[in-house]
Protein backbone atom coordinates (compact mmCIF):
# COMPACT_ATOMS: atom_id res chain seq x y z
CA UNK A 1 0.00 0.00 0.00
CA UNK A 2 0.96 3.53 -0.68
CA UNK A 3 0.66 6.63 1.81
CA UNK A 4 -0.94 9.93 0.02
CA UNK A 5 -0.17 13.76 0.64
CA UNK A 6 -2.18 15.00 2.88
CA UNK A 7 -0.43 17.84 3.73
CA UNK A 8 2.40 19.33 2.16
CA UNK A 9 4.31 21.33 4.88
CA UNK A 10 7.74 20.97 3.77
CA UNK A 11 8.62 20.42 7.37
CA UNK A 12 12.63 20.49 8.19
CA UNK A 13 11.87 17.45 10.51
CA UNK A 14 8.24 16.75 10.55
CA UNK A 15 7.60 14.59 13.64
CA UNK A 16 5.36 13.40 16.74
CA UNK A 17 1.97 12.94 14.96
CA UNK A 18 -0.70 12.27 17.23
CA UNK A 19 -4.49 12.40 16.87
CA UNK A 20 -6.43 14.76 19.42
CA UNK A 21 -10.05 12.39 19.83
CA UNK A 22 -11.27 15.25 22.11
CA UNK A 23 -11.03 18.05 18.94
CA UNK A 24 -11.11 15.31 16.06
CA UNK A 25 -7.83 16.48 14.47
CA UNK A 26 -4.20 15.74 13.82
CA UNK A 27 -1.70 17.33 15.37
CA UNK A 28 1.93 16.88 14.90
CA UNK A 29 5.19 19.80 14.64
CA UNK A 30 8.45 20.78 12.52
CA UNK A 31 10.85 19.68 15.07
CA UNK A 32 13.46 21.98 13.94
CA UNK A 33 11.43 25.13 13.14
CA UNK A 34 9.12 25.02 16.34
CA UNK A 35 5.99 24.73 14.16
CA UNK A 36 3.17 22.82 15.47
CA UNK A 37 0.40 21.95 13.14
CA UNK A 38 -3.23 20.81 13.07
CA UNK A 39 -5.29 19.04 10.34
CA UNK A 40 -8.81 18.64 10.27
CA UNK A 41 -11.32 17.06 7.36
CA UNK A 42 -13.17 19.68 5.55
CA UNK A 43 -16.60 19.43 4.25
CA UNK A 44 -15.69 16.83 1.31
CA UNK A 45 -13.76 14.57 3.74
CA UNK A 46 -10.23 15.88 2.76
CA UNK A 47 -7.72 16.91 5.21
CA UNK A 48 -6.67 19.98 5.56
CA UNK A 49 -3.74 22.42 7.69
CA UNK A 50 -6.95 24.76 9.75
CA UNK A 51 -4.22 26.00 12.53
CA UNK A 52 -0.76 25.95 13.37
CA UNK A 53 1.24 27.34 16.17
CA UNK A 54 5.12 28.86 16.02
CA UNK A 55 7.12 28.82 19.37
CA UNK A 56 9.90 30.01 17.93
CA UNK A 57 12.48 27.27 19.84
CA UNK A 58 13.19 24.16 18.82
CA UNK A 59 10.76 21.58 20.13
CA UNK A 60 10.49 17.52 20.66
CA UNK A 61 7.58 15.71 21.04
CA UNK A 62 3.72 16.47 21.21
CA UNK A 63 1.49 15.27 23.49
CA UNK A 64 -2.55 16.99 23.54
CA UNK A 65 -3.00 17.89 27.84
CA UNK A 66 -6.50 16.33 29.14
CA UNK A 67 -7.56 20.14 30.51
CA UNK A 68 -7.12 21.59 27.49
CA UNK A 69 -4.06 22.83 24.93
CA UNK A 70 -0.94 20.85 24.54
CA UNK A 71 2.63 19.52 25.70
CA UNK A 72 5.62 19.63 24.02
CA UNK A 73 9.48 19.65 24.71
CA UNK A 74 12.13 22.13 24.25
CA UNK A 75 15.94 21.46 25.27
CA UNK A 76 15.55 20.20 29.08
CA UNK A 77 11.89 21.75 29.57
CA UNK A 78 8.45 20.23 29.00
CA UNK A 79 6.08 22.71 27.98
CA UNK A 80 2.52 23.79 27.99
CA UNK A 81 0.45 26.03 25.54
CA UNK A 82 -2.63 27.04 25.78
CA UNK A 83 -3.50 27.28 22.38
CA UNK A 84 -6.50 29.67 22.34
CA UNK A 85 -4.06 33.19 24.01
CA UNK A 86 -0.38 31.35 22.72
CA UNK A 87 1.07 31.21 26.47
CA UNK A 88 3.67 28.95 26.94
CA UNK A 89 4.78 28.21 30.30
CA UNK A 90 7.35 25.57 31.91
CA UNK A 91 5.83 22.56 33.56
CA UNK A 92 8.81 20.59 34.56
CA UNK A 93 12.75 21.02 33.79
CA UNK A 94 14.61 17.49 34.08
CA UNK A 95 17.64 17.18 36.10
CA UNK A 96 20.05 17.04 33.33
CA UNK A 97 22.58 19.25 31.70
CA UNK A 98 21.21 21.37 28.94
CA UNK A 99 24.67 21.96 27.03
CA UNK A 100 24.91 17.95 26.45
CA UNK A 101 21.35 16.38 26.23
CA UNK A 102 17.97 17.91 24.66
CA UNK A 103 14.61 16.29 24.71
CA UNK A 104 13.43 14.03 21.51
CA UNK A 105 10.41 12.52 21.99
CA UNK A 106 6.77 12.52 24.37
CA UNK A 107 4.01 9.93 24.72
CA UNK A 108 1.95 9.40 27.25
CA UNK A 109 0.91 5.63 28.56
CA UNK A 110 -2.54 4.52 29.26
CA UNK A 111 -2.83 5.88 32.80
CA UNK A 112 -1.77 9.52 31.16
CA UNK A 113 1.67 9.99 32.51
CA UNK A 114 4.07 11.45 30.44
CA UNK A 115 7.18 9.53 28.95
CA UNK A 116 9.64 11.81 27.87
CA UNK A 117 13.46 10.99 25.63
CA UNK A 118 16.56 12.67 25.73
CA UNK A 119 19.27 12.67 23.45
CA UNK A 120 22.78 13.84 23.14
CA UNK A 121 23.52 17.04 21.82
CA UNK A 122 26.50 15.42 19.97
CA UNK A 123 24.62 12.39 18.59
CA UNK A 124 27.72 11.47 18.20
CA UNK A 125 28.68 10.41 21.83
CA UNK A 126 26.38 7.80 22.90
CA UNK A 127 24.93 6.91 25.61
CA UNK A 128 24.44 10.67 26.50
CA UNK A 129 20.58 10.48 26.97
CA UNK A 130 17.61 8.82 29.31
CA UNK A 131 14.37 8.08 29.68
CA UNK A 132 12.19 9.79 32.13
CA UNK A 133 8.43 9.23 33.43
CA UNK A 134 6.80 12.43 33.98
CA UNK A 135 3.63 11.95 36.40
CA UNK A 136 0.33 14.13 36.39
CA UNK A 137 1.87 15.86 40.44
CA UNK A 138 4.80 17.04 38.82
CA UNK A 139 7.62 14.18 39.67
CA UNK A 140 10.09 12.83 37.35
CA UNK A 141 11.45 9.64 37.49
CA UNK A 142 14.57 8.03 35.44
CA UNK A 143 13.39 4.97 33.85
CA UNK A 144 16.12 3.97 32.00
CA UNK A 145 19.88 5.51 31.48
CA UNK A 146 22.51 5.40 28.82
CA UNK A 147 20.47 5.75 26.08
CA UNK A 148 21.90 7.48 22.84
CA UNK A 149 18.69 8.77 20.65
CA UNK A 150 15.24 8.29 22.68
CA UNK A 151 12.92 7.53 19.66
CA UNK A 152 9.88 5.75 19.27
CA UNK A 153 8.18 4.25 22.07
CA UNK A 154 4.51 2.88 22.57
CA UNK A 155 2.61 0.49 24.64
CA UNK A 156 0.89 -3.57 23.43
CA UNK A 157 -2.99 -3.19 23.72
CA UNK A 158 -3.12 -5.03 26.65
CA UNK A 159 -0.67 -2.74 28.25
CA UNK A 160 1.59 -4.98 29.72
CA UNK A 161 4.50 -4.36 27.44
CA UNK A 162 6.64 -1.34 26.65
CA UNK A 163 7.99 -0.72 22.99
CA UNK A 164 11.60 1.36 22.66
CA UNK A 165 13.91 2.35 19.86
CA UNK A 166 16.87 4.46 21.20
CA UNK A 167 17.78 4.43 16.87
CA UNK A 168 21.84 4.22 16.75
CA UNK A 169 21.18 0.55 18.10
CA UNK A 170 19.22 -0.29 15.49
CA UNK A 171 17.26 -2.06 17.39
CA UNK A 172 13.58 -2.49 19.05
CA UNK A 173 13.05 -3.32 22.19
CA UNK A 174 10.08 -4.75 24.44
CA UNK A 175 10.34 -4.59 28.55
CA UNK A 176 7.23 -5.78 30.89
CA UNK A 177 5.27 -2.93 32.05
CA UNK A 178 3.68 -2.34 35.37
CA UNK A 179 0.65 -0.26 33.92
CA UNK A 180 -0.08 0.54 38.01
CA UNK A 181 3.23 2.00 38.92
CA UNK A 182 4.79 2.65 35.67
CA UNK A 183 7.94 0.64 35.88
CA UNK A 184 9.74 -1.59 33.03
CA UNK A 185 12.15 -4.45 33.62
CA UNK A 186 13.25 -7.37 31.73
CA UNK A 187 14.41 -5.81 28.70
CA UNK A 188 14.68 -8.07 25.32
CA UNK A 189 15.36 -6.93 21.66
CA UNK A 190 12.24 -8.06 19.34
CA UNK A 191 13.71 -6.46 15.96
CA UNK A 192 17.16 -5.86 15.01
CA UNK A 193 17.84 -3.54 11.77
CA UNK A 194 20.84 -4.28 9.22
CA UNK A 195 23.34 -1.62 8.14
CA UNK A 196 21.99 0.68 4.84
CA UNK A 197 18.37 -0.73 5.97
CA UNK A 198 17.53 2.70 7.25
CA UNK A 199 17.02 3.92 10.75
CA UNK A 200 14.15 2.86 13.12
CA UNK A 201 12.65 5.88 14.30
CA UNK A 202 8.50 7.19 15.39
CA UNK A 203 6.78 3.99 16.69
CA UNK A 204 2.88 3.34 16.95
CA UNK A 205 0.98 0.04 17.58
CA UNK A 206 -1.71 -1.15 16.02
CA UNK A 207 -4.97 -2.90 18.10
CA UNK A 208 -3.49 -6.19 16.68
CA UNK A 209 -0.50 -5.29 18.56
CA UNK A 210 1.63 -5.43 15.52
CA UNK A 211 4.36 -2.00 15.36
CA UNK A 212 4.42 0.16 13.17
CA UNK A 213 7.95 1.32 12.23
CA UNK A 214 9.04 4.52 10.74
CA UNK A 215 12.70 3.70 8.69
CA UNK A 216 14.07 6.84 7.94
CA UNK A 217 16.06 6.37 4.95
CA UNK A 218 14.13 4.13 3.05
CA UNK A 219 10.41 5.59 2.61
CA UNK A 220 8.58 3.06 4.42
CA UNK A 221 6.32 2.43 7.49
CA UNK A 222 7.16 -1.23 8.45
CA UNK A 223 4.12 -3.46 9.91
CA UNK A 224 5.79 -5.93 12.58
CA UNK A 225 4.13 -8.58 14.80
CA UNK A 226 4.52 -8.35 18.05
CA UNK A 227 7.03 -11.41 17.88
CA UNK A 228 8.86 -9.15 15.69
CA UNK A 229 7.90 -10.88 12.47
CA UNK A 230 7.97 -8.40 9.30
CA UNK A 231 4.82 -7.91 7.84
CA UNK A 232 3.64 -5.64 5.14
CA UNK A 233 5.04 -1.99 4.56
CA UNK A 234 3.01 1.09 3.75
CA UNK A 235 5.24 3.10 0.92
CA UNK A 236 5.65 7.07 1.20
CA UNK A 237 7.69 9.26 -1.39
CA UNK A 238 9.39 11.13 0.75
CA UNK A 239 12.52 9.06 1.73
CA UNK A 240 13.11 9.98 5.24
CA UNK A 241 10.02 9.18 6.71
CA UNK A 242 10.16 9.77 10.72
CA UNK A 243 7.02 8.67 12.75
CA UNK A 244 3.27 7.59 12.56
CA UNK A 245 0.29 7.69 14.26
CA UNK A 246 -3.59 5.84 14.34
CA UNK A 247 -6.51 8.46 14.17
CA UNK A 248 -9.24 9.12 13.07
CA UNK A 249 -12.89 8.76 13.82
CA UNK A 250 -13.11 5.54 13.71
CA UNK A 251 -8.81 5.22 14.17
CA UNK A 252 -8.08 4.03 11.23
CA UNK A 253 -6.41 6.64 9.52
CA UNK A 254 -2.18 6.55 9.73
CA UNK A 255 -0.26 9.52 9.91
CA UNK A 256 2.96 9.71 8.56
CA UNK A 257 5.53 12.46 9.31
CA UNK A 258 8.53 12.94 7.39
CA UNK A 259 11.66 15.00 6.78
CA UNK A 260 13.50 17.68 4.11
CA UNK A 261 16.19 18.43 5.80
CA UNK A 262 19.75 16.89 5.02
CA UNK A 263 20.63 13.82 7.55
CA UNK A 264 23.90 14.89 9.16
CA UNK A 265 27.10 13.28 8.28
CA UNK A 266 27.17 11.26 11.22
CA UNK A 267 23.69 9.15 10.76
CA UNK A 268 24.67 8.73 7.01
CA UNK A 269 27.76 7.27 8.41
CA UNK A 270 25.95 4.98 10.92
CA UNK A 271 23.04 3.96 8.16
CA UNK A 272 25.79 3.52 5.21
CA UNK A 273 24.36 6.49 3.14
CA UNK A 274 26.19 8.64 0.83
CA UNK A 275 26.11 12.48 0.51
CA UNK A 276 24.57 12.67 -2.58
CA UNK A 277 21.71 10.22 -1.19
CA UNK A 278 21.32 12.99 1.67
CA UNK A 279 20.80 15.87 -1.02
CA UNK A 280 18.15 13.89 -3.05
CA UNK A 281 16.11 12.32 -0.04
CA UNK A 282 15.77 16.24 1.26
CA UNK A 283 14.94 17.29 -2.26
CA UNK A 284 11.99 14.76 -2.91
CA UNK A 285 9.03 16.52 -3.96
CA UNK A 286 7.05 15.64 -1.10
CA UNK A 287 9.52 15.46 1.72
CA UNK A 288 8.65 17.00 4.52
CA UNK A 289 5.35 16.40 3.95
CA UNK A 290 2.37 14.74 6.25
CA UNK A 291 0.87 11.13 4.66
CA UNK A 292 -1.99 9.26 5.18
CA UNK A 293 -3.63 5.80 4.27
CA UNK A 294 -5.70 3.34 5.44
CA UNK A 295 -4.29 0.11 5.92
CA UNK A 296 -7.56 -1.55 7.01
CA UNK A 297 -6.49 -1.43 10.85
CA UNK A 298 -6.98 0.59 13.60
CA UNK A 299 -4.46 1.90 16.17
CA UNK A 300 -5.07 2.26 20.13
CA UNK A 301 -6.74 5.87 20.83
CA UNK A 302 -3.78 8.25 22.31
CA UNK A 303 -4.09 9.17 26.02
CA UNK A 304 -4.12 13.23 26.69
CA UNK A 305 -1.49 14.31 29.54
CA UNK A 306 -3.23 14.39 32.82
CA UNK A 307 -1.04 16.92 34.12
Amino acid sequence: MRAELAIGSRDLLGESPVWDAARNRFLWLDQVRGTIHEATRDGFGRWHESRSWNLNRPLAGLVPRLQGGMVSGSGIEILTLDEDSGEVNTFVSLDAAPEQVVLNELKCDRQGRLWAGTRGTDIRKHGMGALYRIDADRSVSLVLADVSVSNGLDWSPDGRTFYYIDSPTFTVSAFDFNPTRGTIRDRRTLVTFAKGDGVPDGMTVDDEGCLWIAIAGTGQVRRYSPRGEPLEPILVSAPVVTSCAFGGADGGDLWITSAALRLPDEVLEAIGGTAEQALAWAAAPEAGGAFTCRPGRGGIRSVPFAG
